[in-house]
């Protein structure tokens, strides 16, 4: 194992734990080979990845030894910080309650919450926050955590309470109090691992030159700190939306038995800036033999569309890529240089279109631009964003052959995703493509019929031509199918995801080595080129 591995994983992004717990430990393995440097690395890492989220005993009692055997760890955590990792280990006494999990995964949240707040007053209490932080967290249920921790954690454990609190008013968009508690936390704990949230609350508050400054200050002491980097470029140089898609932009929708929602989503199209200043635009709709009355739902919009809506109906399912590679004939056949497609079953803010057309303008090297998605239920949540491949042998070590990571997905705080970059995929909830160019690598491939990875396998074809993906997390879509938290697959979808995962491990297994290089060799070049220009600018010193 080498420290490429590691370079690898936090090019990806220096955020989430899971990820960072990841990268941490193949920097412990590049140690092991010999190769210099991975142990302080691992242990920084590692650290990152308890400031995460610190209610993790285990985690925690990893960091208090390694502060007694590295002397880094210490230079991370002050000691005030360093003892209340020490007492996340020692306060982890009890395991997780089995009935809160049942509870959750029974969809019965209300019995949940009353079962935490129960075991709250009765039994060892780190083992409740850390259940009540995980799945109230998901929920994104932000003012029951704030009186949870306020009445059950605070009059415990007060610092505790200060560290999670400023977390979930983080998430939570109380970016004022968020900044407040991170600048105490970061005083008295360390500014290392607390100072990218205390500048993330601090641009959502609006304070851009004091969120720049505290980003420099973590580039600084970390200059491999890439969600840092990513930050800091987006506030210093943030997107103009002024451009335009020019030559036409059909905004493409295929639909089947989702009536309700195809009608919301279309509401939000209609409702959004799709005037002449971003595109000239077409909307298409294409209903798959649907017997819930989509095609009335589809039918009844075309006034309210002004005569910019063609509906197409066909008498059968054909499925997602049949119905992709329609609608993309359709939008050559109509002379349309952009192609939208939308799921069915997603709201769209007023200014996406502005925001996809800003990116392709600002990523002329991508092959697609995608967006942020977020959860229906909980807002907090992130169902997709920036896709990377795994090198070969980190999938290897969770089981698979080949394997997105997406650290963005264990984050709940918006600030942090509102960066732009290339990556090796993005959802097909909302992307966008040049038409020709589509058409010209294929199209979607119906080996992937009736639906579920014809994005993917179409992402990472595009990227074995030198044509990555463009992450674009400043648009954010809401996704109204529920994610995998809450919505469970049927054992039909679970069977056809499996049969698909193994035809795009044969597909592009073999050619993992090279379509890893390619994205290494792309997100390397664009993280140098943000650090090149940050330094022109004076935010950060030359040597970073």
């Amino acid at each position: 194992m080498s420290r490429a591995t590691t370079d690898d994983l936090t090019a990806m992004g220096t955020m989430g734990r899971g990820h960072l717990i990841a990268a941490a430990q193949s920097a412990f393995r590049a140690a092991e080979a010999g190769e210099p440097g991975g142990i302080e690395l691992g242990a920084r890492l590692l650290c990152m990845a308890w400031a995460e989220f610190p209610v993790d005993g285990a985690l925690a009692g990893q960091i208090v030894r390694l502060a007694g055997a590295i002397p880094g760890v210490r230079g991370l955590l002050k000691p005030e910080g360093l003892r209340l990792a020490a007492r996340m280990a020692q306060g982890d006494g009890g395991g997780n309650l089995a009935d809160v999990e049942r509870l959750f995964s029974l969809g019965e949240y209300e019995d949940m919450a009353r079962c935490l707040e129960a075991a709250a007053s009765q039994g060892p209490l780190l083992p409740v926050v850390r259940q009540a932080m995980h799945f109230q967290g998901i929920l994104s249920n932000f003012d029951w955590l704030e009186r949870f921790l306020e009445t059950a954690c605070a009059p415990v454990e007060a610092e505790l309470a200060e560290l999670l609190l400023a977390g979930v008013w983080l998430a939570a968009g109380r970016f004022e109090r968020a900044a407040a508690a991170y600048g105490r936390i970061a005083a008295r704990c360390g500014l290392p691992l607390w100072g990218l949230r205390q500048a993330a609350a601090l641009a959502g508050a609006g304070r851009t030159e004091r969120a720049m400054a505290a980003l420099a200050s973590v580039l600084k002491e970390f200059p491999a700190h890439v969600t840092a980097l990513l930050c800091l470029d987006g506030l210093a140089f943030p997107p103009e939306r002024g451009a335009r898609l020019d030559g036409g932009c059909a905004v493409s929708i295929y639909s089947y038995n989702k009536a309700d929602e195809l009608r919301r989503t279309l509401d939000s199209v209609l409702a959004s800036d799709l005037g002449p200043d971003v595109a000239e635009v077409a909307v298409r709709v294409l209903v798959n033999g649907s017997t819930d009355g989509s095609l009335a739902v589809a039918e009844a919009a075309r006034d309210r569309f002004a005569g910019r809506l063609e509906v197409i109906s066909l008498p059968v399912n054909v499925g997602a890529p049949a119905a992709r590679n329609w609608l993309l004939d359709a939008a050559l056949r109509a002379g349309d240089r952009w192609i939208v497609y939308l799921d069915d079953d997603v709201l769209v803010p007023g200014d996406w279109l502005a925001g996809l057309a800003a990116g392709a303008r600002d990523f002329p090297g991508a092959g697609v631009w995608g967006c942020r998605v977020a959860d229906v239920r909980s807002p907090g949540l992130t169902q997709h964003g920036d896709g990377f491949l795994l090198p070969p042998e980190e999938a290897a070590r969770k089981g698979e052959r080949l394997m997105l990571a997406e650290p963005c997905v264990e984050v709940m705080a918006e600030p942090l995703l509102r960066y732009r970059r290339y990556a090796a995929s993005v959802t097909g909830c909302c992307h966008l493509f040049e038409t020709a160019s589509l058409a010209n690598s294929g199209g979607f491939d119906l080996l992937f019929s009736p639906s579920q990875c014809d994005d993917l396998d179409l992402d990472l074809r595009r990227l074995g031509q030198g044509l990555p993906a463009a992450y674009l997390g400043d648009v954010r879509i809401t996704h109204l199918r529920e994610s995998t938290h809450f919505l469970k697959l049927s054992e039909g979808a679970a069977a056809q995801s499996r049969m698909h995962r193994r035809q795009l491990d044969e597909r592009h297994g073999p050619v993992l080595d090279a379509l890893c290089a390619t994205q290494r060799a792309v997100v390397r070049a664009d993280l140098a080129a943000r650090r090149e220009r940050l330094q022109r600018a004076g935010l950060l010193p030359a040597s970073s």
